[in-house]
């Protein structure tokens, strides 16, 4: 227990001294009142769907969108990387499967570059990082992200930290907590095949068709908090959401969803920098 208050305690410090660092984040409140938005992840659904059907409301990016080649039809007003020390040398591989196999717990940060080069790039694009990439990583498209948005008028925050929701425990609660917080009343997830009541396994950038499965209910108790601030839609491939509203692509465009392999939506260049990961060793080629 003193392990877990001494934690807590360096957070709310850490917090404190990085306030300058952190409330450019209060200036985004309400921007896009009453709009509705695109949320962009990585699930394999992506593989069988055609972007240019998604390029009238603006986009959050999550994690690799960026880098489908049909990325540029798309709005990407906002793009998140938010892995801690994401743009470091090394990672530090904390699953003790991989740890096992490998023998390694530090591997070479194969892709930062690639991110950053993304970053300097788009120049209509805000990103949100992970604070602890600060030292490392500057830009005034920036912002950071730590724990919380400290803004006590917030009726979705307030109920989140109530519920002892972390509104930055990953990339899709990270996405859509903006959002909320953006005034976005609108919100269709894309590629987020966890909120899918039949998905399939692997990423849209991985080989292959996945395996079909049938998914929990992912992050329940948030997505019904964030529900009462947004309607949210997910869209699937076939089927239903867990407990969110949804539509089929098919239904959504009108178009029927063609499979593309992930050398059709990556460049190789690209698909070469990925494979070199151990999460995705014999996963890309």
């Amino acid at each position: 227990m003193n392990l877990l208050n001494n934690l807590t305690l360096v957070k709310k410090i850490i917090f404190q001294i990085s306030k300058p660092i952190l409330n450019p984040i209060l200036s985004l409140k309400n921007i896009h009142k009453g709009e509705s938005c695109y949320i962009f992840g990585d699930g394999i659904s992506i593989k069988w769907f055609d972007l240019k059907e998604f390029t009238n409301k603006p986009v959050f990016s999550l994690n690799k969108i960026a880098f489908h080649k049909q990325s540029n039809f798309l709005n990407l007003k906002y793009s998140l990387f938010i892995e801690p020390f994401y743009f470091y040398p090394y990672f530090w591989d904390r699953d003790k499967a991989t740890v096992e196999e490998t023998g390694k717990k530090f591997f070479k940060n194969n892709i930062q570059n690639k991110f950053r080069d993304i970053i300097g790039q788009q120049n209509n694009t805000t990103f949100f990082i992970n604070l602890s990439n600060y030292p490392v990583l500057r830009n005034p498209k920036i912002n950071y992200l730590f724990q919380f948005i400290h803004d006590d008028e917030s009726n979705f925050l307030k109920e989140c930290y109530q519920n002892n929701e972390n509104i930055f425990k990953g990339s899709l609660r990270s996405a859509i907590s903006l959002a909320i917080y953006m005034g976005f009343d609108e919100i269709f997830l894309v590629g987020c095949d966890y909120t899918h009541q039949i998905t399939r396994s692997h990423h849209w950038f991985e080989k292959g068709y996945g395996k079909i499965k049938k998914q929990p209910k992912y992050q329940e108790n948030f997505l019904n908090i964030a529900k009462k601030y947004a309607k949210l839609t997910t869209i699937t491939l076939e089927g239903s959401g867990t407990f969110l509203k949804s539509k089929t692509y098919k239904e959504f465009t009108g178009k029927e969803p063609s499979f593309k392999e992930n050398y059709d939506l990556m460049e190789s260049s690209m698909l070469k920098t990925l494979s070199k990961d151990p999460w995705f060793k014999d996963k890309i080629f």
